[in-house]
This record gives C-alpha cells, sequence and structure tokens, in this order.
C-alpha cells in the first residue's frame, strides 16, 4: 500500500484528505497545513479535520520532519509554500501538486481573477485545474491531467473558484487509482507539448489594479465591467472608486460604501 504526506489548506484540502482517509489501498501518514493560531479567509481547516480522523498534523515550520520517514507520495492541495529539492526528491513515487489553474497556460497566483481578465481578448472562455508532478520552479513539471470548467459572461472570480474546486475533486477522484496502484507516474506529458499562450503571475499581480477612476463608470464598457468581477471574491477587498471623498467597493451586483 503507498504512503502519502498531504500538505494542503482551504475547503479543497479538506476534501482531497477525507478522500484519502477513506481509500482502502493508500496510507496517509503525515499532514502539514497551517498553524492552529493561523488567521485564513475560508471556511474549514485541514488541521481540524486531521485531527478529528485521528492524524497529528504538523504545521508549516514542521515540514522538514517529512524527510524523517519514507514516503511514497508528496501531495500539494493550496499549500502556500514552495518546497526545497530535498522535499521534492524525498518520495519513492512523485511529488504532486493540485493546481488550480490550467497548466501550462497560468502558472502563479490570483489565477481566477486573470483568467477572467483575459479571457475575452483571448476569446477563451474556460479555466482549468490540473494533476501535475512539482518541479524547483513553480508549476512547471510535467502534467498528469487537466479538467476544465465553463468561464461565464456572469462569472466573478469568486463564482468560478466555487466551480473548479468541485471539478478538482473530479479530477483527483478519477487519479486516485493510479496513484494507489503506483502508476500515476505513466501518464507525465511534459508542458512543452503544449500549444497556447503562458502567463506567470506573481502573488502581487493584482496590486494597482483595484483603484478605478470615478469618470469611467460611465464608460460601461465591457473591459471594465471584466476588472470589476475579476476582482469580485469575497472576503478580499474588490475593486474600488472614490466620489466625494468617499471610497465605493465595486462589485458584479453594485457598489458599497467603504467600512472599517
Amino acid at each position: 500500500m503507498p504512503t502519502l504526506a498531504l500538505l494542503a489548506s482551504h475547503p479543497l484540502g479538506v476534501r482531497c484528505l477525507d478522500r484519502l482517509h477513506d481509500h482502502p489501498d493508500i496510507e496517509v501518514t503525515a499532514v502539514v497545513t497551517y498553524a492552529a493560531d493561523a488567521e485564513t479567509w475560508w471556511d474549514g481547516s485541514v488541521r481540524d479535520r486531521a485531527l478529528e480522523l485521528g492524524y497529528e498534523p504538523l504545521s508549516r515550520d514542521e515540514i522538514d520532519q517529512l524527510t524523517e520517514t519514507p514516503v511514497d507520495y508528496l501531495l500539494s492541495v493550496y499549500y502556500p509554500d514552495i518546497l526545497d529539492e530535498s522535499l521534492l526528491d524525498h518520495p519513492d513515487e512523485l511529488p504532486l501538486n493540485l493546481h488550480q489553474a490550467e497548466l501550462p497556460r497560468y502558472r502563479g497566483s490570483n489565477v481566477f481573477t486573470h483568467s477572467i481578465l483575459n479571457a475575452r481578448e483571448d476569446d477563451y472562455w474556460r479555466h482549468g485545474t490540473t494533476l501535475h508532478v512539482m518541479e524547483p520552479s513553480v508549476d512547471s513539471g510535467a502534467i498528469i491531467d487537466r479538467q476544465f470548467a465553463e468561464i461565464r459572461e456572469t462569472d466573478t472570480a469568486r463564482s468560478l473558484y466555487e466551480r473548479v474546486c468541485e471539478a478538482s475533486i473530479d479530477l483527483f477522484e478519477a487519479w486516485l487509482p493510479a496513484i494507489a496502484d503506483r502508476t500515476v507516474a505513466e501518464h507525465q506529458t511534459p508542458q512543452s507539448a503544449f500549444d497556447g499562450p503562458r502567463y506567470f503571475y506573481a502573488k502581487d499581480s493584482l496590486d494597482g489594479r483595484k483603484e478605478i477612476d470615478p469618470e469611467r463608470l460611465a464608460d460601461g464598457d465591457t473591459e471594465l465591467y471584466d476588472r470589476i468581477r475579476a476582482l469580485d471574491f469575497p472576503p478580499h477587498e474588490p475593486a474600488w472608486t472614490t466620489v466625494a471623498g468617499e471610497r465605493l467597493y465595486l462589485t458584479r451586483d453594485g457598489y458599497r460604501r467603504y467600512r472599517q
């Protein structure tokens, strides 16, 4: 039976943990996630769920302990830190990542926002999720498989995020048998084999994008509409403008006043 160490956060991480725990032919030997006192914006805690299932989760600053015990797979699901080569080389089979975007098209961060921002100009109305092998360079490893969700004209970044989470679960469940029987490594396709544009966005890629000149609000153009809904991801700060000295938050469905 292969062993697996899960590095995870977010509700998607909780759902992947549940599926791994219930799988009769995979043994979860470690769970690494945020510390108990970490402040996060999402509902659901991988740490709490791991404790409920009988695991003793490690915090992010304890991740080097993984190298003390043999393991067949590492699986990263919304894990925030880049792993060093000693960790990536540690599993006997593969270090895997469930990336919430289509590779090689979208590497890095803020992928739901940028996917909506680029959809109209690129005439590319879908967003993917990718199971891939981890390498030292971020999101650059060989691809195992991808699954897609439609980008709709009415989507916000948050609604697209929610729908892609469902696609990610479908993709993960589809590949659990190959992880269990150790054949997943036979299905690697290098990213160089895929066509199309390639984007990389850093964590600060939205800096300076949220303030909108109030004079533009009367234009009614699609670029502005796309920008507002692409930045609409509660509970994060959305796009905003200033009218008569007062900040107004702009969302797909309207506006609201700034409150500290």
